[in-house]
């Protein structure tokens, strides 16, 4: 009779613990969205939906489902001033890569960023809303007008 009170007070405090563990899990890839989101018009907000689907499919696998990065190899989306200070660059980084160091939150990082040419601007358009309104990023939208300015001052630059 004790042993069987052992088993079951046992195998419930493991059962336990594994829930608890997996709500820390799952808090830790917890997407933080901005207080900006709000202000997203509607196309906006359509914008953020569909670029979390691609986020998620694309760009996760290097940054993290959470935008954090990979250490001192891959630079964080979230919280990234790189992202603010660079705003007009960043669909010509989304579209053509980049290549040689760059400085995210302090911190050197010299890992190239692959190309994706076959992106169209409104997925760079939808992408760009998504990482630039969540985890803690406060950009607003990014519209088909807006990227493809900033795609065509990188081509004039090059």
């Amino acid at each position: 009779m004790k042993s069987i009170k052992l088993i079951i007070l046992t195998s419930f405090g493991l059962l336990a613990a594994l829930a608890c563990s997996e709500k820390k899990e799952n808090k830790e890839n917890e997407e933080v969205h901005s207080t900006s989101l709000s202000t997203l018009s509607q196309k906006e907000t359509q914008y953020y939906s569909n670029g979390r689907k691609l986020y998620k499919t694309i760009c996760s696998n290097c940054h993290m489902e959470n935008g954090a990065g990979l250490g001192r190899l891959i630079p964080p989306l979230a919280k990234s001033d790189y992202l603010i200070n660079n705003r007009g660059d960043l669909a010509r980084v989304l579209k053509y890569g980049i290549n040689g160091p760059m400085t995210v939150n302090g911190i050197n990082y010299n890992q190239p960023m692959p190309a994706n040419p076959n992106f169209t601007d409104l997925e760079i358009a939808e992408i760009l809303t998504y990482i630039g309104n969540t985890w803690g990023n406060e950009m607003g939208g990014f519209s088909i007008e807006e990227v493809v300015k900033d795609l065509a001052k990188a081509s004039a630059n090059d």
